[in-house]
């Protein structure tokens, strides 16, 4: 599949794969199909980065994502980590990702603080 979830342009690691949401809704590391060589996998991933040192003389490597972990922008990170806990909770921490959280409205995020401090105080002077 050339696009990822929702028709949005998957963004992939070296291997042509990436951590994201599939069409059961499940987060998973998956492969995307390419238009161009490399077609599908160039490598088995998560990449790491390392791609280019699996290749020994042939060159499918994709560009990747900047990062050692590509995450499709948008993945909550809670499903994420969920996912990844069934091996290693700190396996996420131990590389680095592409900026792929939600963006949080900064008016949306002080009406969820402002909302959070009012809870605490009604529970402490009740």
């Amino acid at each position: 599949a050339y696009q990822d979830v929702g028709g949005v342009d998957p963004v992939v690691d070296e291997c042509g794969g990436h951590f994201g949401p599939t069409d059961s809704g499940e987060i998973e590391y998956h492969y995307h199909s390419r238009e161009a060589v490399p077609y599908h996998l160039a490598c088995q991933g998560p990449s790491l980065g390392n791609c280019h040192e699996t290749q020994r003389g042939t060159e499918f490597c994709h560009s990747g994502c900047g990062a050692e972990v590509c995450v499709q922008p948008g993945t909550s990170e809670a499903a994420l980590r969920a996912y990844l806990d069934q091996w290693d909770p700190t396996w996420l921490d131990k590389y680095t990702t592409n900026d792929y959280k939600p963006k949080v409205e900064p008016a949306k995020e002080n009406h969820i603080i402002e909302n959070t401090i009012r809870k605490l105080l009604d529970n402490i002077f009740e």
